[in-house]
C-alpha cells in the first residue's frame, strides 16, 4: 500500500469514528489551527521568503491575516451553519417538520497552488474542518520550503488521522487521485483541472475547481485614471502578478493609452522604488521554467514600461507593453507574471465584445465614474466576480462568494460558501403516523376528484410563514388543531363546489 493510499484510509478510518462530526471538536480544531499561525508566523515567513520572495509583512498580508479572520468567522458562526434550516411548507407539509440538515460528505481531498500556498491550501482546509470532514492536503510541491512546513506544522496542531498531509509531486498526486474520495478541492490551472475532473468522474466524487484565466481590465475614459491606475498596478505586480485574480490586461480608448502607461508608471516607482529588483516588497517568479515562459510572451509587444529581467534570480520587472494586438502572444494565455498589455477598443461596446468572445474569466474589472458603464458591464459579461473602480478586494470579504465559472471553475468557498461547499444539504421531513384522511387523495384508486384537491393542495400558493411563527410545532401536530386550519384554508380558498367531507381530518 503506498503512503497516499495509507494517508487517505487512515483518514477514512478516522472519519468513521465520528468524531470530526461533533462541534466541539471541530472548533477545538479551528482554534488550533488559529494557533499555528500565531505561533508559528516566523516560520511561515521564511519558508515563503525563500520560495517566492515575500516579506514578513506581505507574508502577513496576502497569506496568514485572511486565513486568521476566515477562522474567527467559523468558530463563531459554526453552530448557526450546522443547525437545522427550516424551509417553507405547503398545504400537504403544514403538520410536518421540514428542514435542511447539513452534513458531512466525508474524506475531501485538498489540492493546493502555490502561488499563495497557506491561503490557497489552508482556506479550503478551514471549511473541511467546519463542515465536519476529514480531509488529506496536498500542498503544492512547487513551493518546496512551504510544503515542508506545511508537512511539519500541520500535525502539530491539528488531528493528523483526520487531516493528513501528503507532500510530493505530480505522480504522488496521481496517486492520490486514484483513490476515491468524498469530494477534490483544486486550486490552480485549467488544464489540470481538467484532469482533475476526469479522474474525479471515475468515483463520481464532486469537485471545486478554482482555477483562473486571463481577467480584463476595462478602463473608461470617464475616471479618476491617477487613482485607477494605482490601484491597478497594485492589482497587477502584487506577488510579481502570480495571483489568479491580477488584473490579466487592460481596454481602454487610444486617446488615454499614454496617460494610463505614465500613470502605472507613477506607481510602480511609488510602490517598488526606482529599483524594484532590491525592493522587499517585491517577489520573484516561482522558478526558471515560468521565468522563461513569461519572457518569451514579450517577443511581438513593445515595451513601454521595465522588461528588465535576471534569469539566475528569476527576476522580472513590472511592465508594460503598449499597443498589444488580439493575436499577440502575451493574449494567448493566463500571463500569471508582471506583464501587463494594453490592447486599445473604441469605447464600452468593443469592449464588451472583446471581453465576451473568450473564455469566461475568474474575475473581471472595470474604472469608471459612470455607474451606467459599471452596469452594462454587469450585465452583459459574464465572469467568477466583478469588481469597480478596485482590484483583488473581493477575495476578502468573506461573504462573498469566491469562484470562477465556465474554463476559470466551478464551485465555490469563502465563509459559509466554504461551509455549504463541503457539506450535504440533507432535506429531511418528518411526518406523524396520524392525520391518514388528508392523504386519501394520493392513494388509489385514483379519481377525477382527487386530482382536483391534489391540484389544490400541490399548487395553491399560500403563505404559511405565520404558521411557523406564531404557532408551536406541538400545537400544530396535534389532529384537532390542523384539521380547524385546514377548515380554515378550505372556507377561504375552496370554491363552493367542492365538499368538505372529502378532506376529512
Amino acid at each position: 500500500m503506498s503512503k497516499e493510499q495509507q494517508a487517505v484510509a487512515r483518514a477514512r478510518k478516522a472519519f468513521e469514528t465520528g468524531r470530526s462530526k461533533s462541534l466541539e471538536h471541530r472548533i477545538r480544531q479551528l482554534k488550533n489551527l488559529q494557533r499555528l499561525f500565531i505561533e508559528k508566523q516566523s516560520v511561515i515567513s521564511d519558508a515563503i521568503k525563500k520560495d517566492l520572495n515575500k516579506s514578513v509583512v506581505g507574508t502577513q498580508l496576502y497569506e496568514t491575516l485572511g486565513l486568521e479572520g476566515e477562522i474567527g468567522l467559523a468558530i463563531k458562526k459554526l453552530k448557526e451553519w450546522a443547525a437545522p434550516r427550516p424551509v417553507e411548507k405547503n398545504l400537504m407539509t403544514i403538520s410536518d417538520t421540514v428542514y435542511i440538515k447539513p452534513e458531512p460528505l466525508g474524506v475531501v481531498l485538498i489540492i493546493g497552488a502555490w502561488n499563495y500556498p497557506w491561503a490557497v491550501t489552508i482556506q479550503p482546509l478551514i471549511g473541511a474542518i467546519a463542515a465536519g470532514n476529514a480531509a488529506v492536503v496536498k500542498p503544492s510541491e512547487v513551493c518546496v520550503h512551504t510544503a515542508k512546513v506545511m508537512e511539519d506544522l500541520l500535525p502539530l496542531y491539528i488531528d493528523k488521522e483526520l487531516y493528513p498531509v501528503v507532500t510530493g509531486g505530480v505522480s504522488e498526486t496521481q496517486e492520490l487521485l486514484r483513490q476515491r474520495f468524498d469530494h477534490i478541492f483544486y486550486t490552480g490551472n485549467s488544464v489540470v483541472g481538467k484532469l482533475i475532473m476526469e479522474a474525479a468522474a471515475k468515483h463520481l466524487t464532486p469537485v471545486t475547481l478554482e482555477l483562473g484565466g486571463k481577467s480584463p481590465c476595462y478602463i473608461d475614459r470617464n475616471c479618476d485614471i491617477s487613482i485607477a491606475c494605482r490601484r491597478v498596478a497594485w492589482g497587477k505586480y502584487t506577488n510579481c502578478g502570480q495571483t489568479c485574480i491580477a488584473p490579466d490586461y487592460i481596454l481602454c480608448d487610444p486617446s488615454i493609452q499614454d496617460r494610463v502607461i505614465e500613470e502605472v508608471k507613477k506607481a510602480i516607482k511609488e510602490f517598488y522604488t526606482d529599483n524594484p529588483k532590491t525592493c522587499p516588497d517585491y517577489g520573484r517568479i516561482i522558478n526558471q521554467r515560468h521565468f522563461k515562459r513569461i519572457i518569451n510572451m514579450l517577443e511581438d509587444s513593445t515595451i513601454a514600461v521595465g522588461g528588465d529581467n535576471d534569469e539566475s534570480d528569476c527576476y522580472i520587472a513590472p511592465t508594460v507593453l503598449r499597443d498589444v494586438k488580439p493575436e499577440a502572444k502575451v493574449m494567448q494565455e493566463e500571463i500569471f507574471g508582471p506583464l501587463l498589455p494594453i490592447l486599445s477598443v473604441s469605447g464600452l461596446d468593443e469592449a464588451i465584445k472583446f471581453i465576451n468572445k473568450g473564455e469566461k474569466p475568474l474575475a473581471l474589472y472595470v474604472f469608471s465614474s459612470d455607474n451606467k458603464v459599471i452596469t452594462r458591464m454587469a450585465d452583459d459579461t459574464s465572469s467568477g466576480g466583478l469588481l469597480a473602480n478596485d482590484c483583488l478586494v473581493h477575495f476578502s470579504v468573506n461573504s462573498l462568494p469566491f469562484g470562477g465559472v465556465g474554463n476559470s471553475g466551478m464551485g465555490c468557498y469563502h465563509g459559509k460558501y466554504s461551509f455549504d461547499q463541503l457539506s450535504h444539504l440533507r432535506g429531511c421531513l418528518i411526518k406523524q403516523l396520524n392525520m391518514e384522511g388528508v392523504n386519501s387523495m394520493r392513494y388509489p384508486p385514483h379519481t377525477p376528484k382527487k386530482l382536483g384537491w391534489a391540484r389544490f393542495f400541490i399548487l395553491q400558493n399560500v403563505d404559511l410563514g405565520w404558521v411557523g411563527r406564531m404557532v408551536p410545532p406541538i400545537l400544530i401536530n396535534q389532529p384537532s388543531f390542523t384539521g380547524a386550519l385546514l377548515a380554515t384554508f378550505y372556507g377561504t380558498f375552496l370554491p363552493p363546489t367542492v365538499n368538505m367531507r372529502h378532506c376529512s381530518v
